[in-house]
């Protein structure tokens, strides 16, 4: 179990076999809540990138979560994550492109990478209905 200290909750969609109905592709999913580790990807992993994917926003998320990519072969699309913060102010999903299990020390995490769903294939999407978790603050003294 990797450390928790930077970790917050974050709405992850975890999509079923992607199906063809009236010649649309749709796929059953899935909302959970799961708390991670994000954070921009630094200069130097963009830099490593091929120029042509530096435009579009990427992130990295470190947790205990293995994320799902996109699998052609199975017809499922990877895991999409809805990520509204000081990075992205607006917010919006992001679609796992990579998740690898570190599990040669004794904080074993999960690296994943993600990058932003394009507006044409999120359009419509409301964001996820999440209802955050107050620490340390009990129902009776919660501010209204």
């Amino acid at each position: 179990m990797g450390l928790t200290i930077f970790r917050r909750e974050f709405v992850v969609r975890r999509f079923g076999k992607e199906e063809i109905v009236d010649g649309y592709g749709t796929a059953p999913y899935k909302d959970t809540v799961e708390v991670l580790n994000v954070q921009p990807l630094s200069a130097d992993e963009l830099q490593a990138l091929p120029e042509g994917e530096r435009k579009t926003k990427r992130m990295k998320a470190f947790s205990d979560f293995l994320f799902n990519t996109a699998d052609q072969s199975t017809g499922c699309r990877g895991d999409w994550l809805f990520y509204r913060g000081n990075m992205d102010p607006v917010g919006h999903w992001y679609e796992c492109v990579s998740s690898l299990g570190w599990d040669h020390t004794m904080l074993a995490h999960c690296r994943s990478e993600f990058v932003q769903v394009a507006d044409s294939e999120s359009y419509g999407l409301e964001p996820p209905k999440q209802k955050r978790k107050r620490r340390g603050v009990s129902k009776k003294n919660e501010r209204r």
